[in-house]
């Protein structure tokens, strides 16, 4: 099987959560339901696609904290209870 281009993909993902954050405080973001489960779904598939870059690619961008980004996916999906309306945009925008 071919491996998948999913650079593209991922790149519309990441432009799109910062054109429907920009300009929103924590606040907006905590108020909207919709917003947060947009956002939560897009880390999700981000997360997830970084679980299938092989560890010996990662060297290529050290700076890249793909262990954390391959990390939030479990948090969103299996602690999602713990964490509604207190996601840390912070910790994302990094």
């Amino acid at each position: 099987m071919a491996p998948r281009k999913v650079g593209p993909v991922l790149a519309e993902i990441l432009e799109a959560i910062e054109t429907h954050t920009a300009g929103k405080s924590l606040a907006d973001f905590q108020q909207s339901w919709l917003l947060r489960l947009a956002v939560q779904r897009a880390l999700e598939i981000i997360s997830e696609a970084a679980r299938h870059i092989p560890d010996e690619l990662l060297v290529i961008a050290p700076r890249v904290r793909c262990k954390q980004i391959r990390g939030i996916g479990n948090i969103l999906r299996h602690e999602y209870h713990k964490n509604r309306g207190r996601c840390d945009l912070g910790r994302y925008q990094q």
